[in-house]
């Protein structure tokens, strides 16, 4: 079993200030390139620690693109002015998704 130095209650930090329906702000693109930053430098930080545990490490992958991807359609919204809810739907759902992935392959490894 993997041991890493991080807990899906640690996970909970990197999570997004975003829930289903909210307008995309220029804070929120701000914010969520932020999150993604900080996730990122923390998986790769962690990378050669769960290179043995494939669910896991897959994982980390789905939830670090999740929420670049997030970011990017948020920067990319605010730059043309499109702050409607729906055109990151799709986003947010697959953020969700890896999140919980990843919540769930972290309480696997305690």
């Amino acid at each position: 079993m993997t041991k890493i130095d991080f807990t899906a209650q640690e996970l909970h930090q990197f999570g997004l200030p975003y829930e289903e329906g909210m307008p995309v702000t220029p804070e929120l693109a701000k914010q969520s390139k932020q999150i993604y930053e900080r996730f990122h430098d923390k998986y790769l930080s962690l990378r050669n620690e769960i290179v043995s545990d494939e669910e896991l490490r897959y994982a980390f992958i789905a939830y670090d693109v999740s929420l670049e991807y997030f970011y990017k359609q948020a920067r990319t919204m605010v730059r043309y002015g499109n702050s409607d809810s729906i055109s990151i739907f799709s986003y947010y759902l697959e953020y969700n998704d890896c999140y919980a992935f990843l919540r769930d392959a972290l309480n696997k490894v305690v």
